[in-house]
């Protein structure tokens, strides 16, 4: 084995080292995008839920998931305060304008955070077309030169 070949060998083991640590890198962003994705549907859902709820005292029939699929006919009054979970465990009662507001601005963080992910897959999926291209041109390179060799 000579010398080039021991260096292209080399250079392959560190492009496929690469290759497999920006694949795990990726497979992360991709889970941490479907995680903020379903974050923001849930804010969306909270911010329509709120929006039609009364703001009196009126009455809304309403069906109350148990788990498992189980839910229980319940009825929900019109509340002009809520309950908004702040972080661990932490609970604090907002009027109904400050919880839409605090809603909102979740829902802008979040989209902005899914844009920031978005943008570093892109990258992320750039960099390993990149070393895919440099691992096939080494392979074709190769490839070319024992086919050289062998017509000689």
């Amino acid at each position: 084995m000579s010398g080039q070949d021991r260096s292209q060998e080399q250079e392959l083991q560190t492009l496929a080292y690469s290759v497999r640590i920006l694949r795990d890198y990726l497979s992360d962003l991709v889970s941490r995008e479907t995680l903020v994705s379903r974050l923001i549907a849930d804010h969306k859902a909270a911010l329509e839920a709120i929006e039609s709820l009364p703001s009196g005292d009126a009455e809304v029939p309403c069906m109350m998931p148990l788990g498992g699929g189980v839910s229980v006919p319940a009825t929900v009054r019109g509340s002009s305060m809520y309950l908004v979970a702040i972080g661990a465990g932490v609970f604090m009662k907002k009027g109904r304008d400050e919880t839409v507001a605090f809603l909102d601005r979740k829902l802008k963080e979040l989209e902005s955070a899914l844009r920031e992910v978005a943008e570093q897959r892109r990258r992320v999926e750039e960099e390993l077309a990149k070393l895919e291209d440099r691992i096939n041109a080494i392979y074709g390179a190769a490839g070319a030169g024992s086919a050289r060799c062998s017509a000689s």
